[in-house]
C-alpha cells in the first residue's frame, strides 16, 4: 500500500498528553554534537593562505572541513538587495513575520541562476533561523552549493507514493479526481514527516545552546547535521499521521519559546523549486483551483487532465508548509513559480505573498569592489573590457574567486595569474551560456524564439538594457540564464542587459542563421552609430544621441516647414524660429561646472541659444534647447518600447517635455523632496514663468495604446502660453527620419527599419 511508504511497519500512536516526553524521548537518541563539529578558525586560515597565497586577504566562509572554500556563504557582499514591487526586502518581511502563529507570508524570488537568490536567503540566514532545502532528484543536477540528500530521498517516497496508488489501479475506473486527492493526502503527510525531522533537529540545537546563532544552525544542517536529520526522518516514520501531526505543533511552540524572547522568526526556504515543480510527481497532480471546474472543461475527449491544469510536486509541497509557522520563501529559475496556484492550496489565502523578481545588476564598480574585498588584489589591475564582461551577477566575479584558489605556474606574475583566472571564468561561463541558447535555437521550430532573442540583442545595442520585453510564454529565456526579470504593470518582463550574455547570444544567432536579417541588422546598427559620430555602442543606449542627431539635421529649416510639423496650424511665435542646435552636450560639457543636477540648472537658468543640453534623469526632459528669444524652446521626451506604451507611460512622457516641470515628479505637479531646493531656485530664475512657448516633441515607439495621440497646440490663454505638441510614432516616423535631407538619408532608412523590427513583434 502506497501508506507503507510513510510507516514502513505498524504506525504507533502516542496521546496527546505524552507528545511531549516521547519528543524528549526521541531527541535523547540524537548523536550530533555541535560543538564537535565547529572548525578550528586557525586551521581555515592556514588553509587558505596557502590556496590563495599572494591573492590572500582575509578569511573567507568554509562549509564543512577547513580546507573546503564557501563561498555560496558570503551572502550578499555588498549588500545589493533585492526588493518587492512595495519595496520590502525579504528580512523586512521576515521581520514583521515575527510572533505571527498563522497567516506567514509567502515569497517567491523569481530569476536567472546566480542573481542573488541564494546569496540572499544565506544573508536572511544570518539573523532568522532558516530551514534550507534544495529540491533535488536522484539525477545529477546543479545545486548552489551542497546536495540535499534529504529531500532527495523525500522525492523518491513522493513517486513511489504515486506509483504505487497508480498501479493499484491499474486498468480499474476510480475516478482520477479520487486518486489526485489521495495522493496529495500521502504525499503531504510525507511531507509532515520530512519537516518535523528538520524541526526536531532545530529544537535539538537551542535545547542544547540556547544562544545558538542563525548562522550556525544553518551551516549545521547542510554539512554534518544532514544525515541526523536523515535519521530523526527514519524515526518519525514510527508514527501514527495524527501523531506526526500532533508532534510538529508541540515542537513548533517549543522552537517558538526559544526564539521569541530574541525576536527571531523561522523561514523555510525552498531553493530550485522548478525541479519540485517540473521534476518531481511532473503533470501528475491537478491545480487546486481546477477542481471545482465543470468536468467537461478539467478532462480532454480522452478523460485526460488538460496540460494547463496539471501540477508537480511543488504544489502540495508548499501548501502543507504553508501551513506551518514560518516564512515560505520559494527561489527558482521558472517563471510559473510565479503563478499562485502553484504555490498555494485551494483555500490558501493568496493576499498574503510576495514576489521579488528585479535583482539588482551587478555594475562593473561592484566587479572591482567585490574582487578588492575577497582578495589582495594590490599590484592588480582588471582590464576594462574583462570587467565589463563579469558585470550583471555577482556569481560572475565569484567565480574568479574560486579560481584563484587554483594551483598556478609559479614562475607567472600575479597580474597574469588573475587574467588568467578571470579568462577561464568567462571561457566556462560563456560556454554555459551558448548551450543554454542552442538548447533554445534547437527546439525553436516556428522561428519565434529566435526573432525575440534577435529583437532583444539589437535593443541592447540600440538603447542598453532599457527595453524590456513581454515574454510570459519564453520561461527558457530565464531558466537558461539569458534574461532577467523586470516588474511590469501586466506582470513581469524580460530585459537583456548583461555584456557576456549578449554576446554570448549574438554568437549563436549568427551561428545557427534561425534569423537571416539578424546579422545585416547588427552591422547596420554599428554602420548608422559610426556614420553619426556617435560613442561606441558598446554600452548600448545609442538611440536617445541618435534621435537628437536625426533633428539636428533639420538646422536651417523654418519651423513652419518641418516636414512634422507641415499640417499643423502652427501659433504665430514659429514664424519667428528656425530649428538651429549648433552642438548638443551635457551641462559639464558646455562649461558649467557645477556637478549633476545643478550644472543643468546652471544651463537652465542661462538658456544659451541653439545648444542642445543632454539632461540628467532628474531635470525630465531628454533634450532641451533654447531658440534666440529664450522665452522660446524646445525639448525631446523618447520612449522605445517593445509593444505600445501604456496610458499612463505616455502621460509620464508628456509631462517630462515641459521644461517648466523640471526637477519635479513624473506627474509634473508634485514636489520631489530630495530634490525641492534645486526645484525652487529653478523657480527663482524665472526660466519657467517666462517660456511662452516651448516645441514639444515626443516620440513613442512603436505607438500609444488605445490610439496614437495626434499633433496640436496646447494653449492657456490665461497665462498666454503656446506649447506645440508633438508626437512621432512608427506610423508617422518617416517626417521626423526624414529622407529627403540628402545627408544621411540612407541612415534613416536604416534606423527606422531597426524601430520597426525591434518594437514589433511581426
Amino acid at each position: 500500500h502506497a501508506r507503507d511508504v510513510l510507516h514502513p511497519s505498524t504506525p504507533i500512536f502516542i496521546p496527546k498528553g505524552q507528545i511531549e516526553a516521547e519528543l524528549a524521548r526521541i531527541l535523547e537518541g540524537v548523536g550530533y554534537n555541535h560543538t564537535t563539529s565547529t572548525v578550528d578558525p586557525k586551521e581555515v586560515e592556514a588553509s587558505q593562505k596557502e590556496k590563495l597565497g599572494r591573492f590572500y586577504k582575509r578569511a573567507l566562509p568554509y562549509h564543512e572541513t577547513a580546507t573546503n572554500i564557501s563561498l555560496v556563504m558570503l551572502g550578499l557582499e555588498l549588500d545589493k538587495q533585492a526588493k518587492t514591487s512595495e519595496g520590502e526586502t525579504l528580512r523586512e518581511i521576515v521581520d514583521k513575520d515575527v510572533g505571527r502563529y498563522s497567516d506567514h507570508r509567502v515569497v517567491v524570488m523569481v530569476a536567472p541562476s546566480g542573481s542573488g537568490k541564494t546569496a540572499t536567503v544565506v544573508d536572511l540566514a544570518s539573523r532568522h533561523f532558516v530551514i534550507y532545502c534544495v529540491c533535488c532528484v536522484p539525477s545529477p543536477t546543479i545545486s548552489p552549493g551542497f546536495k540535499d540528500l534529504n529531500f532527495i530521498t523525500l522525492s523518491k517516497d513522493v513517486e513511489t507514493i504515486y506509483t504505487t496508488i497508480i498501479n493499484k489501479e491499474h486498468g480499474g475506473s476510480r475516478d482520477p479526481l479520487d486518486i489526485d486527492t489521495e495522493v496529495k493526502s500521502l504525499v503531504g503527510d510525507r511531507v509532515d514527516v520530512e519537516f518535523l525531522a528538520r524541526l526536531l533537529f532545530l529544537q535539538h540545537l537551542l535545547d542544547n545552546n540556547p544562544a545558538l546563532e542563525p548562522k550556525q544552525f544553518f551551516r549545521a544542517q547542510t554539512t554534518k547535521g544532514a544525515s541526523t536529520i536523515g535519521d530523526l526522518v527514519r524515526r518519525a516514520k514510527d508514527y501514527q499521521v495524527l501523531t506526526i501531526r500532533d508532534m510538529l505543533g508541540q515542537v513548533q511552540t517549543n522552537i517558538q519559546n526559544h526564539l521569541l524572547p530574541r525576536q527571531l522568526g523561522i523561514v523555510i526556504a525552498l531553493d530550485e523549486a522548478q525541479v519540485a515543480a517540473n521534476g518531481i510527481l511532473p503533470g501528475k497532480l491537478i491545480s487546486p483551483s481546477a477542481l471545482i471546474k465543470n468536468r467537461n472543461v478539467l478532462f480532454d475527449n480522452k478523460n485526460q487532465i488538460h496540460p494547463e491544469f496539471r501540477r508537480g510536486f511543488l504544489t502540495p509541497l508548499s501548501a502543507t508548509l504553508s501551513n506551518l509557522q514560518a516564512t515560505l520563501v520559494i527561489l527558482g529559475t521558472a517563471l510559473s513559480l510565479q503563478n499562485p496556484e502553484y504555490v498555494y492550496s485551494a483555500v490558501a489565502k493568496q493576499t498574503n505573498d510576495s514576489k521579488i523578481t528585479d535583482f539588482p545588476k551587478f555594475s562593473e564598480y561592484d566587479v572591482s569592489k567585490m574582487l578588492s574585498d575577497l582578495v589582495q588584489m594590490e599590484d592588480c589591475v582588471i582590464p576594462e573590457a574583462k570587467r565589463r564582461k563579469l558585470a550583471g551577477r555577482a556569481r560572475f566575479s565569484i567565480d574568479v574567486v574560486n579560481r584563484l584558489t587554483k594551483p598556478s605556474s609559479p614562475g607567472d606574475s600575479k597580474q597574469v595569474v588573475l587574467e588568467n583566472a578571470i579568462d577561464q571564468s568567462i571561457e566556462q561561463t560563456m560556454e554555459g551560456l551558448r548551450r543554454g541558447v542552442r538548447t533554445i535555437l534547437a527546439s525553436d521550430q516556428s522561428g519565434g524564439m529566435a526573432r525575440l532573442l534577435s529583437r532583444i540583442v539589437l535593443a541592447y545595442h540600440l538603447h542598453g538594457g532599457k527595453i524590456s520585453f513581454a515574454g510570459k510564454d519564453q520561461s527558457d529565456f530565464v531558466d537558461k540564464a539569458l534574461c532577467r526579470l523586470r516588474p511590469h504593470s501586466d506582470g513581469v518582463h524580460l530585459v537583456m542587459d548583461e555584456p557576456m550574455v549578449v554576446e554570448a547570444v549574438e554568437i549563436e544567432l549568427k551561428a545557427r542563421g534561425k534569423d537571416p536579417a539578424f546579422a545585416e541588422y547588427m552591422d547596420q546598427i554599428f554602420q548608422v552609430v559610426a556614420n553619426f559620430g556617435i560613442a561606441s555602442t558598446s554600452k548600448g543606449d545609442a538611440f536617445e544621441p541618435l534621435v537628437r542627431r536625426s533633428l539636428q539635421r533639420f538646422n536651417g529649416y523654418r519651423l513652419v516647414d518641418l516636414p512634422f510639423l507641415r499640417s499643423v496650424p502652427l501659433p504665430a511665435w514659429c514664424d519667428n524660429f528656425k530649428l538651429q542646435i549648433d552642438e548638443i552636450n551635457t551641462a559639464n560639457g558646455f562649461g558649467y561646472s557645477d556637478s549633476g543636477l545643478r550644472a543643468d540648472l546652471a544651463f537652465l537658468t542661462e538658456c544659451p541659444p541653439n545648444k542642445m543640453l543632454i539632461a540628467n534623469n532628474g531635470t525630465r526632459p531628454d533634450g532641451v534647447w533654447f531658440f534666440s528669444d529664450r522665452q522660446y524652446a524646445g525639448s525631446l521626451a523618447i520612449k522605445l518600447y517593445s509593444e505600445r506604451l501604456k496610458n499612463a507611460v505616455h502621460e509620464s512622457n508628456q509631462t517630462s517635455s515641459d521644461i517648466r516641470g523640471c526637477f519635479l515628479r513624473k506627474d509634473g505637479i508634485k514636489v520631489n523632496e530630495s530634490l525641492a531646493g534645486i526645484r525652487d531656485d529653478f523657480v527663482a530664475s524665472g526660466t519657467p514663468s517666462n517660456l511662452r512657448g516651448i516645441l514639444r516633441i515626443h516620440l513613442e515607439f512603436p505607438g500609444v495604446q488605445n490610439g496614437n495621440p495626434i499633433t496640436h497646440v496646447k494653449r492657456d490663454p490665461a497665462i498666454g502660453i503656446e506649447d506645440v505638441m508633438v508626437y512621432i510614432n512608427l506610423s508617422n516616423m518617416d517626417d521626423f527620419f526624414f529622407e529627403g535631407i540628402s545627408e544621411s538619408a540612407e541612415d534613416m532608412v536604416k534606423l527606422k527599419t531597426l524601430i520597426k523590427f525591434i518594437t514589433t513583434s511581426d
